[in-house]
């Protein structure tokens, strides 16, 4: 397959893992958070800001 083929395909998994990602934390946001204490919406929050900012920083490697 030459290059511009593997962007595509590389983009297209790129969108689909960004669409799950937020479709995983509505899901566990509406099924979950409400129960939960402040301490632990916190850590689950701190823990999203990081994932973002890794699947961010390496996009932006990527040039995507």
């Amino acid at each position: 397959m030459n290059k511009i083929g593997n962007f595509k395909a590389e983009y297209i998994f790129y969108i689909l893992g960004i669409i799950f990602l937020f479709s995983t934390i509505a899901y566990f946001s509406y099924e979950y958070i409400f129960n939960l204490s402040d301490v632990a919406k916190t850590i689950i929050l701190i823990c999203l800001i990081i994932i973002f900012f890794v699947i961010g920083d390496h996009m932006a490697e990527k040039d995507i």
